[in-house]
């Protein structure tokens, strides 16, 4: 669903950039990846069987705020380059990104390596306020 909804909305993600702006697209790109936290929360907190559903459909959610999240960020890295840097602007940008993805790995393994509840309440509460605040 995610990968589907994400292939789909690349198509129009960059008409809704060009309308919206790319910072206002990237705050509702980053909104798609916090439905999913937020969808796996319920999850985790409800746990009955439609709750699955309503994972899938944080996924579908996801695919189209990953299309606008990533669109608007290719778009801001070219505005914000003079012609003559963008090689390093793109590279400091994935440095940051890989580094995000260092520090939530860690961030997981510090908190199973203090707690073991099945269904980490808590820790889908700590990645969801880094989205939001993230995207804010």
């Amino acid at each position: 669903t995610l990968y589907a909804t994400f292939t789909l909305a690349c198509f129009v993600a960059p008409a809704v950039t060009n309308t919206l702006g790319p910072r206002l697209t990237l705050f509702l790109g980053a909104l798609g990846y916090a439905a999913l936290v937020a969808a796996s929360l319920l999850l985790a907190i409800v746990g009955a069987p439609w709750c699955r559903g309503v994972v899938v459909l944080g996924g579908g959610v996801l695919g189209v705020g990953a299309a606008l999240l990533w669109t608007a960020q290719g778009r801001l890295m070219l505005e914000y380059s003079d012609g003559t840097d963008q090689g390093r602007l793109f590279a400091i940008f994935w440095a940051l990104f890989n580094c995000s993805s260092v520090v939530g790995g860690l961030l997981t393994f510090f908190y199973f390596s203090h707690h073991s509840e099945e269904a980490p309440v808590s820790l889908y509460l700590i990645f969801l306020g880094c989205i939001v605040l993230g995207g804010a």
